[in-house]
């Protein structure tokens, strides 16, 4: 709740003096619901196990993803050092452990990028006059949200083959082992 109302004062008071089309409203506004919604995970810890998050059959190659443009923008955050950040903070190494955690993270990130996306979309739609004085909040959304959301998606199918892939050797490994003993 506190997190709540920080958030909600915080971006009245950078509307109230910069004005809600500006720039640094919309900037603003999209990394304290970040850290909003980063503060309500950490709290909460929500199972995210909805059929949501699996992969339809479009998304299995990846090509749609690819053709909206995901490489670029993974190349972009690699530019910007959000991907040595991001790394650093939750390696992927291939075994059983990290890659389960960072299927979990994709799924929280996604949500996240997408609650966001929604909300801004929802300020936009019923704070602005038009879509021309929305044209900051639509951007950033775009590139701070939605993209995030589909590199996610583009990149879940990739863990869970690896993972299907691991966790079938280990239990090939585990009923040898047992007979072995």
């Amino acid at each position: 709740m506190g997190a709540t109302l920080l958030t909600l004062a915080l971006n009245y008071f950078v509307a109230d003096s910069f004005g809600e089309t500006s720039f640094v409203f919309s900037w603003t506004l999209h990394f304290t619901l970040m850290a909003w919604y980063t503060a309500l995970v950490a709290l909460s810890v929500p199972k995210l196990n909805s059929r949501y998050f699996n992969s339809y059959r479009f998304e299995q190659e990846g090509r749609i993803y690819e053709y909206l443009g995901v490489h670029f923008y993974r190349k972009l955050l690699v530019w910007t050092g959000w991907e040595k950040v991001s790394r650093k903070a939750n390696p992927i190494r291939k075994d059983l452990a990290s890659l389960t955690t960072a299927d979990r993270n994709s799924r929280t990130s996604e949500a996240g990028h997408l609650v966001i996306a929604v909300i801004v979309f929802a300020v936009a739609g019923l704070v602005m006059r038009s879509w021309s004085e929305a044209r900051w909040l639509l951007v950033l959304n775009v590139v701070l949200n939605i993209y995030p959301v589909l590199l996610q998606r583009f990149n879940r199918p990739r863990y869970r083959r690896v993972l299907v892939a691991l966790q079938k050797n280990a239990a090939v490994q585990n009923k040898h082992g047992s007979l072995i003993k």
